[in-house]
């Protein structure tokens, strides 16, 4: 051991360290363990009494979860602190290590501090007659060693208060004998390095440092390369990559998630605890599960697609997918199970479900499929209303189910995006206030506006960056058509009409009287110039207020999902498809926080957002279709054609003529011998003059031949998309 370290033979140095560590780990841990964690309390969007029920609903749904976790940690959390007790306990009852008392020579004498020098000396007489080794007798367990020792700790002090230079070393170095040599203790007790013990601390040394780190670093390390980006096991990821088809319809999309592996957690697999008949029991109630689905899917009318082809379609094999194919379809088709043990395994089946939609989605956005895309979206909303795709949107509502939707629906003509808005204005018969109530307050996406946009450009050139701008906000099926968004023709672009149009008549008469009262005999010219100033002026205008009003609403509550064990805000997925050719052509972004409209049903002024993306290499009119697709409402997507136009600059333009120039003078003539010698090469040239006669009387003729059969028609831009929407 080198000079100046030591050991701590009392261990209490090794106490003080086991407090301190624990204490850094047990306070944080119990605050995260006790502490209820606060979240900001979303407001629901309807005021049906099963919305305004719902956060009570999902706290009991949650409370015996939360239960299990408290009751895991709570174990090594008493455990902690009743480690933590004993070390402070050893503590309170270890003797004081030498250094950690300041040397007080008063104390010693059994002084006051305010003693006079006249005082201590007397003081100190009495003493030294009273404990001089000689003089002193000694009681029965004190030794002369004792005695003397007694006798120089007061000497000592006495001289510390008389003896100047002892008195220096006390003041500047807190010891009368002057400096000392430093000591540093070591935190292990003397016990630990002992040879006595010296196997079973290597032991321990052995099995912490070669077994334990090496255990949590591999635990921590599988543990996340178990899991994909998405959230997902790599084997789940593995079969959604392998059996997701562009074909795929709704039945194949629900045996493919039903086929994760995350369910086997959740509904037992192999590991399913019970008898062989409580198994068979389980089994049992699957299957005549299966029998009442196969009979609701009969009644409602659905059924597999005929395009999937037979090879593509998905078949679960394993006990498990079957049980969670079966209770997702019970959750579909509103099946009561009447069962509370199949009931906690359907929710907790659908609180699985997020992330593995999410990595359905992503699979099929890396091949591009449009229609398998917006239909593992369509999903969502679908196993959050509890009700099949093809199902009428109306059956949403509170005391409709899904064979009455379809009956008002079709009575009613309720269809296309408005379709709430088309049945609050007919006759409704057999319908509760509770449902009119909901219906009300049905929030539906409005586009107000939506353009194409390159930063600080006038033109969308080839590879530029391109934003799709658009304008959004949130109407109710009360809100009058005067305050809706107008429909306007759009142009490549999404530009509403032509720079320079006059806006109103009301702006041709002022722009009339202008030029009447600036010059005697205007003419049309000036009358146009003056038209096209003040629509640039009025142009100007909008701008700037459009610039300064940024709408940052509050942030939307959760929806009306009644079966859904969460609480639900809604979010819109926002791409550009091409529909003639079934591709993906910009990833979807997810949207929320759309401004709601005034509580007296006035639409609130509409938010802006960007999807951004890189144009098309090559200059043309590009025709796709935008689409806004809810995870949360069945009927709820909006879908708008939109071109987009590419054009070159004009100094790109002139570079390619330019280009073309070139070419022409590096051809040789026809007629001399460098023109021979790249016709023999095969190479191009130019014609020689003796044929440019015929050439041009060629010409003249193909000229008056395609005068006469009238111009040439405009060539239809390629990857042109005519869907529209009915509404």
């Amino acid at each position: 051991m080198a000079p100046g370290i030591s050991y701590d033979e009392s261990g209490s140095l090794a106490s003080y360290f086991g407090v301190t560590f624990l204490a850094i780990i047990l306070i944080p841990w119990t605050l995260s363990a006790t502490r209820s964690k606060s979240k900001e309390t979303l407001q629901p969007l309807c005021p049906c009494p099963a919305c305004r029920s719902s956060p009570r609903r999902i706290h009991s749904i949650k409370y015996t979860k939360r239960k299990r976790r408290f009751l895991k940690k709570a174990i090594p959390l008493f455990i902690g602190w009743a480690l933590f007790a004993y070390l402070c306990y050893s503590l309170s009852q270890a003797p004081r290590l030498e250094g950690e008392t300041i040397y007080n020579p008063f104390e010693i004498l059994g002084l006051s501090d305010s003693s006079n020098e006249k005082q201590i000396k007397k003081h100190y007489k009495k003493l030294s007659l009273q404990f001089h080794p000689d003089k002193i007798r000694l009681s029965e367990n004190q030794t002369k060693e004792d005695a003397e020792q007694k006798f120089v700790e007061l000497t000592k002090a006495y001289k510390s208060l008389t003896d100047e230079v002892t008195r220096e070393n006390l003041a500047k170095y807190g010891n009368p004998d002057g400096p000392q040599q430093r000591e540093d203790k070591i935190a292990i007790p003397q016990w630990v390095v002992e040879g006595k013990n010296s196997i079973w601390v290597l032991g321990a040394y052995g099995l912490v440092l070669g077994g334990g780190i090496p255990w949590v670093v591999g635990r921590w390390w599988f543990a996340q390369r178990k899991l994909t980006r998405d959230g997902i096991l790599n084997p789940t990821a593995e079969i959604f990559f392998h059996q997701l088809r562009e074909d795929t319809d709704f039945f194949s999309l629900i045996s493919l998630l039903a086929s994760a592996l995350e369910f086997s957690a959740v509904l037992g697999g192999s590991k399913k605890r019970g008898s062989k008949k409580e198994r068979k029991e389980r089994q049992s109630k699957i299957d005549e599960l299966e029998k009442i689905l196969d009979e609701r899917k009969a009644e409602m009318g659905i059924e597999e697609s005929p395009l999937m082809k037979k090879e593509n379609k998905v078949n679960v094999t394993t006990a498990v997918a079957k049980r969670a194919r079966a209770l997702l379809w019970a959750h579909l088709l509103r099946i009561d199970l009447n069962d509370h043990h199949l009931e906690s395994e359907k929710l907790a089946v659908l609180r699985v479900t997020p992330p593995l939609l999410n990595a359905l989605l992503n699979i099929s956005l890396a091949h591009n499929w449009l229609t398998t895309s917006l239909l593992c979206i369509k999903l969502q909303p679908a196993l959050v209303q509890a009700l099949p795709t093809d199902v009428s949107p109306l059956a949403q509502l509170p005391g409709i189910t899904p064979e009455k939707g379809t009956e008002l629906q079709i009575v009613n003509k309720a269809e296309g995006v408005r379709w709430l808005e088309k049945w609050i204005k007919t006759e409704k018969k057999d319908v509760s206030q509770e449902t009119l109530d909901v219906a009300k307050y049905w929030p539906r996406l409005e586009v107000v506006d939506a353009e194409f946009k390159v930063a600080g450009e006038s033109l969308v050139t080839p590879s530029s960056i391109v934003e799709l701008t658009f304008n959004l906000r949130y109407v109710y099926p009360t809100t009058p058509l005067s305050l809706l968004a107008k429909p306007k023709a759009r142009l490549p672009n999404g530009e509403i009409k032509e720079e320079g149009a006059a806006d109103s008549v009301a702006d041709v008469e002022e722009s009339v009287t202008k030029v009447e009262e600036e010059k005697e005999k205007p003419t049309a010219v000036d009358v146009k110039e003056k038209i096209v100033e003040k629509v640039e002026e009025k142009t100007e205008v909008d701008g700037e207020v459009k610039a300064k009003k940024k709408v940052e609403g509050p942030p939307n509550g959760f929806a009306h999902a009644p079966y859904w064990p969460q609480l639900r805000k809604p979010h819109f997925y926002v791409l550009l498809g091409d529909s003639k050719l079934d591709k993906v052509i910009v990833p979807p972004i997810k949207i929320t926080d759309i401004p709601l409209p005034e509580p007296d049903g006035t639409p609130s002024a509409p938010k802006e957002f960007k999807l951004q993306f890189q144009a098309p290499p090559a200059a043309n009119l590009y025709s796709f279709v935008a689409h806004w697709r809810s995870d949360t409402f069945l009927g709820g997507d909006v879908q708008v054609p939109i071109m987009l136009k590419v054009e070159d600059t004009p100094e790109m333009a002139e570079l390619q003529e330019d280009d073309m120039d070139d070419d022409d003078i590096s051809e040789p003539d026809e007629d001399t011998l460098a023109g021979q010698m790249a016709m023999m090469r095969g190479e191009k040239v130019k014609p020689s003059g003796v044929h440019d006669q015929g050439d041009d009387d060629s010409e003249e003729e193909e000229d008056s031949s395609s005068d006469e059969e009238g111009p040439k028609k405009r060539v239809r831009a390629y990857n042109e998309d005519s869907d529209t929407d009915s509404d």
